[in-house]
């Protein structure tokens, strides 16, 4: 009889054991569902937001690889050819038309900030230039060391990362003419307008405040494209690349400026009186055509600091009214 009774414990024991068990998972879901319902009311799900406007760099592919440096272009300008023979540049139409003022003192420039190649360092070492103005200048460059901060070499020797020394000069506009270097081949040169189109949005988030002028790529000789290694080097290559910087340039809110337009022949050639034996860098008579160009092609004739809001004169107010729309 001892036994059984102490057998009957341990099955009661057992029972109420696992009634308890049960009890204490019903009071713990109840527990839960209570927390979730409560961390819904004072967490809801925020209404989905309105898709903003895509940017025409987005159009140009309906994922996420436009922001990378693989996309490629969508829009293309054809290359249109007069009765003459004469080519009409589509990046043209994009160009800052001359200023409606007298040509600006060479002293304009010493505020500015030239970022270019070994055709930028012209401007640095001929008379004819404008060796003031203050240079980030580096032989055979492209964007991409831009953008890498890549350290340059200087004409005087002197080591540095662009954009560190571009920053530190805090100019009121930046003048940038790349490419050339790059071009050299006649292969795809999507690569080069992804870099370019990044050097110029970490240049706008350094200096916010600054004119930046997008350069056309100049023109050449047209032997140069016959020459080793510069097979890209010829007028109608140039003329697309040119379309699509011009394009980048109304896209990132700059300034697009046509070099074509004192440089070049009616044949879209390098003048022979500018060109230096290469074909392709300039003679001191060619940079001092170059300046006398942006002499007259600026965004404002005096610049406006918060200090001095009514320094803008009426010439400079309708200069910045031909300036492109932000994108």
């Amino acid at each position: 009889m001892a036994d059984y009774q102490e057998y009957r414990r341990h099955v009661l024991h057992r029972r109420w054991r696992r009634m308890f068990a049960t009890f204490l998972a019903l009071v713990m879901l109840v527990l839960l569902c209570g927390v979730w319902v409560l961390w819904r009311q004072l967490y809801p799900t925020p209404p989905s937001r309105q898709e903003p406007q895509i940017t025409l760099l987005e159009q140009a592919l309906p994922d996420a690889s436009w922001r990378t440096l693989s996309y490629e272009r969508s829009t293309a300008y054809q290359v249109q050819t007069r009765a003459d023979g004469s080519t009409a540049m589509d990046f043209r139409l994009a160009s800052m038309p001359v200023t409606e003022s007298e040509p600006v003192d060479l002293s304009y420039f010493d505020s500015a900030v030239f970022l270019g190649d070994s055709l930028t360092q012209g401007l640095q070492i001929y008379d004819t230039g404008l060796p003031n103005a203050h240079y980030c200048a580096y032989r055979g460059v492209g964007p991409n060391a831009v953008v890498n901060g890549t350290t340059c070499t200087r004409i005087d020797g002197v080591q540095e990362v662009p954009l560190e020394a571009l920053a530190s000069y805090a100019p009121k506009s930046v003048y940038i003419l790349l490419g050339t270097n790059v071009l050299t081949q006649d292969t795809d040169y999507t690569s080069f307008l992804n870099y370019y189109s990044l050097m110029l949005d970490n240049i706008r988030a350094l200096l916010p405040d600054a004119d930046i002028y997008v350069q056309s790529i100049t023109p050449v000789r047209p032997e140069v494209s016959a020459g080793a290694g510069h097979s890209g080097m010829y007028g109608a290559r140039f003329i697309r690349v040119n379309n699509d910087l011009a394009a980048l340039a109304v896209e990132k809110g700059c300034y697009f400026l046509d070099l074509w337009e004192v440089l070049a022949d009616a044949n879209g050639d390098l003048k022979a009186e500018y060109a230096q034996p290469d074909g392709y860098h300039l003679l001191p008579e060619g940079y001092a055509a170059w300046v006398n160009y942006l002499r007259t092609h600026v965004a404002h004739t005096e610049i406006v600091t918060p200090e001095d809001p009514t320094a803008q004169t009426a010439d400079s107010a309708a200069a910045a009214s031909a300036a492109p729309l932000a994108a």
